[in-house]
């Protein structure tokens, strides 16, 4: 596994919204953070925190009022379900 890789999990799975919002996301595709919210009963401003805090470590983007894995995100989110 890169470096990289494995330092980005540590940051995911060190906060469990950042975790959920990444396996969500990983299964789902495509969100809004208020679909995000609905689906995990977290608060909309923590859940806009916990995707600009993704965002900055390049794990996702925003899409047209959508929220998506990117290539890394979606690395992270196979090698979670294989540790899982």
């Amino acid at each position: 596994m890169d470096e990289d890789i494995a330092v980005s999990i540590g940051f995911v799975i060190g906060n469990r919204q950042r975790e959920r919002i990444v396996q969500i996301l990983g299964s789902k595709g495509k969100l809004s953070a208020e679909k995000i919210a609905k689906f995990e009963h977290i608060p909309l401003n923590r859940v806009n925190k916990t995707l600009a805090d993704l965002a900055q470590k390049k794990i996702v983007f925003e899409d047209e009022y959508n929220w998506v894995l990117t290539d890394k995100g979606q690395e992270l989110e196979k090698e979670m379900k294989k540790q899982a």
